[in-house]
């Protein structure tokens, strides 16, 4: 497993793979520039806690945002629209812990995908990890 790569152009280094954990969970962190992170998402088979590394980031709970505090821990839970964001003027860096033996892997494949360009197949992929994305097309019909 790559344990360094981009994904949707921002560096993403898996620190604890699931491999290590026997399957119960991988760690992660994210480089962001100032408005970076993910698209709002929903995992069917995931919960994820964040914490901040470097610079400023919120959290987005389906409804509002709200800054993530200085040596907080804040959850994202599946089922639940969630995202994150470098809400700050610098590049900073956000860790997150993913339970399960899936999400590095999920990681290391979306690395493949370009946007805008593969957006569709990112979409498609997403879906057999069980991760959508409520404010993007929905996957293409099997």
């Amino acid at each position: 497993m790559r344990t360094k790569f981009e994904v949707f152009g921002e560096p993403v280094e898996i620190i604890i793979t699931s491999a290590q954990t026997n399957g119960c969970y991988s760690v992660s962190r994210e480089h962001c520039k100032p408005g970076g992170g993910p698209p709002p998402h929903i995992h069917a088979n995931e919960d994820e806690a964040f914490s901040v590394i470097s610079g400023r980031f919120e959290i987005f709970n389906g409804e509002s945002w709200t800054e993530i505090p200085p040596n907080g821990l804040v959850l994202g839970p599946r089922g639940h629209v969630h995202t994150f964001r470098n809400c700050g003027d610098v590049d900073g860096v956000i860790q997150f812990v993913c339970s399960g033996n899936r999400f590095d892997t999920f990681l290391e494949g979306l690395s493949a995908f370009t946007m805008p360009h593969d957006l569709q197949a990112m979409i498609d992929y997403s879906v057999g990890f069980g991760i959508t994305y409520p404010t993007l097309p929905p996957p293409t019909a099997r």
